[in-house]
């Protein structure tokens, strides 16, 4: 290894011929000799971050597509990250598992809580419901926007050919009312606009979660949203399926670890 320091044309990055220019934060670069037989190492732990890191990057990307979630993630400076997608990324990695994200991950980290009790769809409509609560209406404006994220994984049947089904895929609609009629404790439907056959695919998964959040601007004009975790259509026994495993392994992991030592001592005379 060595370093490239003061350079006339800026700071190296990338392979030149048989050596790979890797740039530091003060200017310098360092050089390695290029191996094309460099492998990453696949050991079990390996393996494991690697999927919790594909999961969260997915669920990452699906938040930030939308224009009125990014907005609001940029606000909160005291979450890890210079932009909106890196926000989202460190406050719910946490929550990827090695193939599935879990319950507990959320499309915005704060505001008004709105716990989500129902969800209905058919292959062209979507029905989240919910209470709106006493901080709700005394906030509320209108108009409002509903964001609906939907998470699908596990796949019910593989299929084959130009049409494979996504293990973590999402789908999101928003919505806009130019008004409200939420009563305290009376229950609210919020129905999509129509979408031919887009949401029939919701059929093909196994575990299916909702996630759902109302954005407004209050009456002194102070942006305001709703937030809570996801809302389980389907899937919940996959996920206590993986609870029980996970147990198991810690489990059998402490007793490995309390397992004492032999207090036999070998020695040799030399």
């Amino acid at each position: 290894m060595g370093r490239v320091t003061n350079q006339i044309t800026g700071t190296a990055r990338g392979r030149v011929g048989n050596l790979v220019y890797r740039a530091k934060k003060n200017g310098e670069s360092i050089v390695y000799p290029y191996n094309p037989d460099r492998k990453k190492p696949d050991t079990p732990k390996v393996i494991e971050s690697n999927n919790k890191f594909t999961v969260i990057n997915k669920f990452s990307a699906a938040v930030n597509d939308s224009d009125l979630l990014k907005q609001i993630w940029k606000t909160y400076r005291n979450i890890k990250g210079k932009c909106a997608y890196n926000k989202i990324h460190s406050f719910n990695s946490i929550h990827a598992k090695t193939d599935f994200l879990s319950k507990l991950a959320v499309i915005l980290p704060g505001g008004i809580y709105l716990d989500t009790l129902g969800f209905k769809h058919n292959d062209d409509y979507v029905t989240v419901s919910f209470k709106p609560t006493e901080e709700l209406i005394q906030n509320i404006n209108s108009p409002f926007v509903a964001i609906i994220m939907i998470y699908l994984n596990t796949p019910v049947s593989k299929r084959k050919g130009p049409n494979v089904l996504d293990h973590n895929a999402y789908l999101t609609v928003e919505k806009e009312f130019s008004e409200h009629k939420f009563v305290l404790g009376k229950l609210v439907k919020i129905n999509s606009k129509k979408y031919k056959k887009r949401f029939k695919i919701i059929d093909d998964y196994k575990r299916v979660r909702v996630f759902l959040s109302l954005v407004f601007d209050s009456a002194s004009g102070k942006r305001m949203w709703t937030h809570s975790s996801s809302y389980i259509y389907k899937g919940a026994e996959l996920d206590l399926e993986y609870e029980e495993r996970s147990r198991k392994i810690l489990e059998k992991q402490n007793k490995q670890n309390k397992k004492p030592k032999s207090a036999f001592h070998e020695f040799r005379l030399r």
